[in-house]
């Protein structure tokens, strides 16, 4: 019996992890249509939690839709607007580049991985 690919979505979560005043939000799977609301959540969620700076890491998201890169683009306006700075680490093809093709690289900083986001220097 075929299944549909509906009934059994990618799994996907997020954990969080304050590092000073830095939070990170770790996302692991897919951000598609079906979780980008999930990983929307996890982020306002963490950021009325007041951090200074806000790190989206999906360096484990295996695929980001155009749903994702919304929710990204979003997460860093609403952390604008709470004067906290938002970066994204992102090392991967499937998150890294649909970010650098749509331009988001140039709204908000993305790092290779959590230590120099943590810094804050050596963006890609």
């Amino acid at each position: 019996m075929a299944s549909d690919i509906n009934e059994h979505p990618m799994p996907f979560n997020t954990v969080k992890e304050w590092s000073g005043r830095t939070l990170f939000v770790t996302a692991a799977g897919e951000i598609e249509l079906v979780n980008s609301p999930h990983f929307e959540s996890a982020l306002d969620q963490a950021l009325a939690e007041k951090p200074d700076v806000l790190v989206a890491d999906i360096t484990d998201v295996t695929f980001l839709s155009s749903a994702g890169l919304a929710v990204l683009m979003r997460a860093h306006r609403n952390s604008e607007a709470a004067g906290a700075t938002f970066r994204v680490v992102a090392a991967n093809p499937a998150t890294l580049r649909p970010i650098q093709l749509m331009g988001l690289d140039q709204e908000f900083d993305v790092f290779a991985d959590r230590d120099g986001a943590l810094a804050g220097t050596a963006g890609l």
